[in-house]
């Protein structure tokens, strides 16, 4: 009896051992796995537009995300970010009341790279998969939602051909088609240990967007031209194929410089349809003490693109406007970096409403 109760007990310590070697194992790989990433900023924002009391706030915004390599042609990820549903922010205001703050799905994608592909198939609500250069499209924080087909295609020493290509749903109708952005971009990339080149064409087309009600907000057209009926309810009344033509120069002067532009136009619009933003950014921020300047100006009429995911910071979002931004930015410590941006906006091309903001940030990333 003695003896098989040792048995059981020597037993019973081998599968503990056995089942803690396993966690242990599983622990291990999952780290090897999952890649945790995030970051916070803490942001004074003051805004000076025509005609309006001066609006001083305080806001946050909170991002964290996970990273994962399923296998060796799979990564997935899911990230969480601070925010509404608004797609072109994830800034939260100060001072409701020390009100719980919102959380939302921010990226969740499959990206699926075989070996035998030069790029990645990626599913899902997933980071812009275009090459940009500023934000005068696109704003930074939107996340498109669909599929697309990233291609970088080697052609020379240093030079690369990109082709991407994508299909998104706007809005999905049970009842009515739903509206669609498709887009296709063709550039070169040229890099040296002196210099980077990248310069291309991209062609954007929204599906089912004339005559239907505005995106994001059916109240508002975000400057866009629209038509309204009995019930305030807002349409689109143009099409959108947009046309964008950018490029971007990085050299090294003892510091990185960075030099950009792009053009776009609208050929569903007959007139206000154009617009384009040239900039230029000084230094890195990387090690403590680093510093970055930038400047850019822009300008972009009612209907050169859809006013509803433009940049949210100049003249206070969407389209019809002209702005110079001014940035300063400084490496405080590791991980952790102070800003200031200065938007000097007119608000309305025609109607030359001033629109100042100024925005005063500290961000830790993680």
């Amino acid at each position: 009896m003695k003896k098989l109760m040792i048995a059981m007990l020597v037993g019973g310590m081998c599968a503990g051992i056995s089942a803690e070697a396993q966690e242990s194992a599983a622990k291990a790989n999952w780290s090897e796995k999952i890649t945790l990433k995030g970051d916070v900023r803490a942001r004074f924002e003051s805004i000076d537009e025509d005609n309006k009391d001066t609006r001083n706030r305080g806001r946050v915004r909170a991002r964290l995300g996970a990273y994962a390599k399923v296998n060796d042609e799979v990564d997935a990820a899911i990230a969480l970010a601070s925010g509404d549903s608004d797609p072109v922010s994830t800034n939260q205001s100060l001072g409701d009341g020390f009100s719980s703050k919102d959380i939302r799905l921010d990226l969740a994608y499959i990206d699926y790279h075989p070996e035998v592909l030069p790029g990645s198939l990626i599913l899902g609500k997933m980071r812009m998969p275009f090459a940009t250069v500023n934000d005068l499209i696109w704003d930074s924080d939107l996340n498109p939602e669909g599929a697309a087909l990233t291609l970088k295609l080697p052609v020379g020493d240093g030079l690369a051909l990109l082709a991407n290509g994508g299909a998104f749903y706007i809005v999905e109708r049970s009842s009515d088609s739903e509206s669609m952005l498709y887009g296709a971009q063709l550039a070169v990339e040229m890099k040296s240990e002196d210099f980077k080149i990248l310069g291309g064409a991209t062609f954007y087309y929204y599906d089912n967007i004339e005559g239907y009600a505005t995106f994001v907000d059916n109240k508002s057209g975000a400057g866009n031209s629209v038509m309204k009926d009995a019930d305030g309810i807002t349409s689109y009344v143009n099409g959108y194929e947009i046309l964008e033509f950018f490029a971007q120069l990085g050299f090294d002067v003892g510091m990185p410089v960075v030099l950009a532009g792009n053009y776009v136009v609208n050929n569903e619009a007959d007139d206000d349809d154009k617009g384009f933003m040239v900039g230029v950014q000084l230094g890195r921020l990387k090690d403590p003490g680093s510093f970055t300047f930038g400047y850019s100006y822009r300008k972009l009429e009612k209907d050169a693109v859809v006013g509803a995911f433009a940049d949210s910071d100049a003249w206070g979002g969407g389209t019809d406007g002209k702005s110079h931004k001014l940035n300063i930015g400084y490496q405080i410590a590791k991980n952790l970096a102070g800003s200031i941006t200065y938007f000097i906006s007119e608000k309305g091309i025609d109607s030359d409403v001033d629109y100042n903001r100024l925005q005063v940030d500290l961000s830790a990333r993680f």
